[in-house]
């Protein structure tokens, strides 16, 4: 009798040591269940707008207006006259310039070739006509060099 009454108040002491356990876990589990209702209501209802007393509502308006004033000014000195821009704006406009003028040389010169090689074209076109192509092509070969 005596080893069943070991057994049994050895299990006793293990069971009430698990209800402790379970009793901590409960009330862990409780504690969780209300911080995460708290967090729903805020996050359902947020928090009111926090009223400034007077003084901190002056400190922040004068900060506010100070900033203001420093973009203004970086806002006016960009827009004041430089040399260096117009510099750089006569050098873009010169290049410019330049470009067409060699575009339209370009032109100019493939006009004329083009020209020339008509000319040649229809003076070989002639020759060939009057019979006289072959004896012709070779003069004409050496007007051209």
């Amino acid at each position: 009798m005596d080893l069943i009454k070991e057994i049994n108040e050895k299990y006793m002491a293990l069971e009430s040591e698990i209800d402790q356990k379970l009793d901590k876990v409960h009330a862990e589990e409780l504690k969780l269940e209300r911080e995460n209702e708290k967090l729903a209501k805020i996050s359902i209802h947020p928090p009111p707008p926090k009223v400034l007393s007077y003084e901190e509502a002056l400190l922040r308006n004068t900060n506010t207006l100070k900033s203001l004033e420093l973009a203004k000014a970086r806002l006016r000195s960009r827009i004041t006259y430089s040399p260096v821009e117009k510099l750089l704006q006569q050098a873009l406009d010169n290049y410019r310039k330049e470009l067409v003028s060699l575009q339209a040389k370009n032109e100019v010169a493939n006009e004329a070739a083009e020209e020339q090689n008509l000319y040649e074209l229809v003076m070989q076109n002639v020759f060939e006509a009057s019979g006289k192509g072959s004896d012709k092509k070779q003069s004409l070969a050496h007007m051209k060099l």
